[in-house]
């Protein structure tokens, strides 16, 4: 039985790429905005070696980024590397690459997300691994510790607060038990603040969600499996139909005993969309799958997922829900200098059938109006990055990023549009030398 035909997410645009590339001087269609100085930067999994298709689990595979850097109009290179965790040195035969933790600490792949603060890359993820510096051509420098201040996890989705510049961080880690630790990361890159948070079980938080007043904690009924773990399962996190979901609403300076709880509706949510305060009242918009892991243990495949809007009492706990689309979205994103605060546009990639990409999509939360875009018959998007224009500019004035699988030729670019004229075509596509196999989480970087 071959590899391809024996897992849904080995197939497709999700089968990895086997080399490392360094391609200079790109092709690029149409013309790159002038203002865009820096890297788009994308993290996915990327299995480094054969893996048994039977157990292998999408979340589990080798992180590999890709980078595309820009610079007055050109786009003058695209880099693919992995990230060196031991599993990959070794494979490699490379030497192991410094460690700021001793040689039994957790060291999963940093497949997830790679993002930049206090002027330094690093590729994340969550479950109790720390986050792995790379260089600017995307070399892996240090598995980090965050200059001593990191107690031990790290996550694969930091919220940056626009007014403060600190990153929000929500950890787990089955050692723990019952216990996630919610930490605060300085300007400076070290870590200021660590809450340790008592739950009912050991739950899979892959995110969090912040306003100006509160922490969302999202304690979901996708826990910790210990039968599975010893039976060596590739990601032990499987749904528990009698665990009850919740949100929680932790102050922003506040501790562990004044988080207010909100009952909700049994459903797994990745990825918040943003969420603010309005009043005494807490919005969340986010994306919803209506639960995880409970038929297919191999990646997300349990129903669509759909934008979805909660409003949560901090008085009471209790809560409203609405749906905003019904069609099936994730990797949701907002204009980031609205995190934490009200926004008014959103934007996310659509998933069809096994996770594979789908079409492009834009919100406007204040008239309800959904564009979408209708050339996914032939492209499949990744995770949309809003750029603005200029720091001062008006919210969705910029720029909408985002990678793109050519299914006519199986090739991938870099497509760069005008986020008020998103239907319209590309102001620029950056022709990749490789194939990008769908992945997971990244960002735009200015230098």
């Amino acid at each position: 039985m071959s590899t391809v035909a024996s897992n849904p997410f080995l197939e497709g645009n999700l089968a990895p790429v086997h080399s490392e590339v360094t391609v200079t001087d790109l092709h690029v269609t149409g013309h790159l905005p002038e203002e865009l100085v820096g890297r788009y930067l994308r993290n996915g999994p990327n299995p480094v070696k054969p893996v048994d298709p039977a157990r292998y689990h999408w979340f589990s595979g080798t992180g590999m980024v890709h980078g595309v850097r820009l610079d007055g109009g050109r786009a003058e290179w695209y880099r693919n590397r992995w990230v060196r965790t031991r599993e990959v040195t070794d494979h490699l035969g490379e030497p192991q690459v410094p460690s700021d933790w001793p040689d039994d600490h957790p060291n999963f792949p940093a497949n997830t997300n790679v993002v930049a603060h206090a002027g330094k890359t690093w590729a994340i993820v969550e479950a109790g691994s720390p986050p792995v510096e790379l260089s600017y051509d995307l070399d892996t420098v240090r598995v980090s510790n965050l200059g001593g201040t990191l107690p031990m996890a790290f996550s694969a989705h930091p919220k940056r607060d626009p007014i403060t510049g600190e990153l929000h961080v929500m950890t787990y880690w089955w050692g723990w038990g019952n216990q996630v630790q919610y930490l605060v990361v300085g300007t400076d890159g070290k870590v200021r603040r660590t809450v340790d948070i008592a739950l009912p079980g050991s739950p899979m938080i892959h995110d969090l969600s912040i306003t100006q007043k509160w922490v969302l904690i999202l304690d979901l009924p996708c826990v910790f499996n210990l039968e599975a773990a010893t039976r060596g399962a590739g990601l032990p996190y499987f749904w528990d139909h009698s665990y009850e979901a919740r949100i929680g609403l932790l102050p922003r300076e506040g501790n562990a005993d004044e988080i207010v709880w909100c009952p909700i509706d049994p459903c797994y949510i990745f990825h918040p969309l943003n969420s603010y305060d309005d009043g005494d009242t807490v919005v969340l918009d986010a994306a919803r799958h209506p639960k995880m892991f409970d038929r297919e243990r191999r990646g997300p495949a349990e129903g669509p997922p759909t934008l979805e809007r909660w409003i949560l009492d901090t008085r009471t706990g209790s809560v409203s829900q609405q749906r905003i689309d019904g069609r099936s979205l994730e990797f949701p994103r907002v204009d980031e200098r609205r995190v934490g605060l009200r926004h008014r546009y959103g934007y996310l990639a659509g998933v069809a059938a096994g996770f594979r990409q789908d079409a492009l999509v834009k919100v406007d939360f204040d008239t309800g109006e959904v564009t979408a875009r209708n050339d996914n018959a032939r492209y499949g998007y990744g995770e949309p990055v809003f750029i603005p224009r200029h720091d001062a500019a008006e919210e969705d004035d910029g720029w909408v990023m985002a990678l793109r699988h050519d299914t006519e030729h199986d090739t991938s670019d870099l497509a760069v549009f005008d986020a008020r004229d998103f239907a319209g075509d590309p102001v620029a596509a950056v022709h990749l030398p490789v194939r990008v196999p769908n992945g997971f989480h990244g960002n735009w970087i200015p230098d």
